[in-house]
């Protein structure tokens, strides 16, 4: 059934908050707010794929409904730079007409990305500077940095004439962080002294009882781990993590180890990290090509790969395609990283693989190789005690991560909780909070570097080629409508199909049938398409239950 969906323009009055990805999933993330007619958005990322996607590695948020606010939206602000979060400002870029704010190294991740796209110039970057308020028409903003697994990480305050609002994006409590200072309970104290009117925060860790442990014990346990071997190192994380790529070149320095990085989007990562200063020793880095001779007991490996992504560098090695980097009996490879959920087939293939090889894996189950940058139930407990809103909004997470949330606002006494879903707009204010209406939401699919819908009919093709094979068939009309007696059958992803048999079952009953064709419908592609495919699939019938899909070629001489 087609819904009805609203534009934005028509919310003049009151105070609203609308998440056009980033609620019911992790990635994507993407919240507007909406203040008297006047609009910002909070983050703009993108996420992985599933296998609803064959073929489809990234989505990104659809966002067309801020055409409706074109000249409302005054400012879009990026929390940090991890790729769910920032990720999407440059496939999205030809939609954006506002300044994007960013932090400095937030904005040199960005500024790659657009390079890539050659659409440096399209986009109006700005350096946020953290110590200072941003003031907009009916929004004032200020930043109170937070610890995560990245540098440069805010929660964002928001000032409006109806109340107050605090965005947390996401966060931790560290008592002793690789990045930034600890967790500032005063800060959201205060703003929980001032009134609080809702919070909207990551539920991530939402279902995961007590506090997270430290990124300092990660340090800790790979210093000890590198000592521990004599073998190649190999480490795979996500490329975005600069707290553990800081860790593993404290860890690899203090045993005497180089370090050489494997993947596009790790170097880059690293290279801002370097220009930002929150990676100091350059020197430790060394080549792809120096990596390959230098002896086993002094080198460090970090590459991309601990999703199992087939393009991955991770994945090249352990399939022994990498120019430069290969493995051996006995060498180690540390999967510095949690499972996305969706990913686990793909990362346990890509494990056995290394087992049989003989290699040695080391998880998080085995050591302290990883730890969430996302608070658990207790850190999200303190945060309400801290901050006494009147609404809670749960959003960056899955319905079961929601769900546990909204149990830690309620038991924390808060007097509304609202679960959303993307594309559903919540009046907060004035009165009490209510869904008011729905904007169109989804997802679109990146192939290299454009985008389609999500519901693009190849994207149906590749999920019914997957599950049910394809037959392809090709025949030749002549110029006086007689049949070419060569006709090319090709079967995929269909088992035990003797195509010349099968074209002999075919050919005898299509041809009687053809005949019996006015001129007018022989001359039709599309009458003629039918006409083999209901013989070729009434044939398959006596083969198996399942329906391949039946690609029809015709030749006209």
């Amino acid at each position: 059934m087609h819904k009805n969906f609203s534009n934005l323009n028509s919310l003049n009055e009151g105070l609203y908050f609308l998440s056009l990805g980033g609620i019911g999933e992790i990635g994507a993330n993407c919240y507007l707010y909406g203040c008297d007619g006047k609009w910002i958005m909070i983050d703009l990322g993108l996420s992985f794929a599933d296998e609803k996607y064959p073929g489809v590695e990234l989505l990104v948020p659809k966002i067309d409904t801020i055409e409706s606010i074109r000249n409302d939206l005054e400012a879009i602000i990026i929390s940090h730079g991890h790729e769910d979060h920032a990720g999407a400002v440059g496939y999205l870029s030809n939609k954006i007409d506002c300044p994007v704010y960013a932090t400095g190294f937030v904005k040199l991740l960005i500024e790659n990305r657009l390079k890539e796209f050659g659409s440096l110039d399209k986009i109006n970057l700005k350096e946020l500077n953290t110590e200072k308020q941003l003031n907009l028409k009916n929004f004032k903003i200020e930043f109170i940095e937070t610890t995560h697994s990245i540098p440069q990480p805010h929660a964002i305050n928001i000032t409006t004439k109806y109340g107050n609002l605090l965005h947390t994006a996401d966060w931790k409590i560290d008592k002793n962080p690789t990045l930034g200072n600890q967790f500032n309970e005063n800060e959201f104290e205060k703003i929980g002294n001032d009134g609080l009117l809702a919070l909207i925060g990551d539920s991530t860790n939402a279902n995961v009882p007590g506090f997270s442990s430290s990124e300092n014990e990660v340090k800790e346990e790979l210093t000890s781990i590198f000592s521990r071997y004599n073998q190649r190192i190999v480490v795979t994380c996500f490329s975005s993590n600069i707290a553990r790529m800081k860790n593993i070149v404290i860890a690899a320095q203090q045993n005497n180890r180089k370090i050489a990085l494997i993947g596009r989007s790790m170097k880059k990562t690293i290279d801002a990290a370097i220009k930002s200063n929150f990676i100091e020793d350059s020197k430790v880095f060394i080549s792809e090509e120096e990596a390959s001779f230098i002896p086993k007991d002094n080198i460090v490996i970090i590459c991309t790969g601990s999703q199992g992504e087939k393009r991955s560098a991770l994945y090249r090695i352990a399939y022994n395609s990498h120019k430069n980097i290969h493995l051996e009996k006995d060498d180690v490879v540390i999967f510095s990283s949690r499972d996305i959920p969706g990913n686990e087939k793909s990362i346990n293939n890509l494990k056995n693989l290394l087992i049989r090889q003989k290699i040695e894996i080391i998880t998080a189950d085995d050591d302290m190789v990883h730890v969430s940058g996302h608070g658990y139930a207790d850190e999200i407990k303190k945060m309400y005690n801290l901050t006494r809103p009147f609404l809670s909004i749960p959003v960056h997470g899955e319905p079961m991560h929601l769900e546990a949330h909204r149990k830690i606002s309620q038991a924390c006494q808060v007097p509304f909780t609202k679960i959303l879903e993307n594309g559903k707009c919540l009046k907060i204010a004035p009165g009490d909070p209510f869904v008011e209406t729905e904007v169109e939401t989804g997802k679109l699919i990146v192939e290299g570097k454009k985008l389609y819908d999500s519901n693009a009919d190849f994207i149906k093709e590749r999920r019914k080629y997957s599950f049910e094979g394809l037959i392809l068939i090709s025949i030749i009309i002549n110029s006086d409508l007689t049949l070419d007696k060569n006709i090319i059958l090709t079967a995929k992803g269909l088992p035990d199909i003797d195509t010349l048999q099968f074209l002999d079952e075919f050919k005898l009953p299509f041809a009687e049938n053809y005949v019996k064709l006015s001129i007018d419908q022989k001359s039709s592609d599309q009458i003629v398409s039918e006409l083999i495919k209901t013989h070729i699939r009434r044939i398959y019938k006596n083969y198996s239950q399942k329906k391949p899909d039946v690609d029809v070629h015709i030749f006209r001489n």
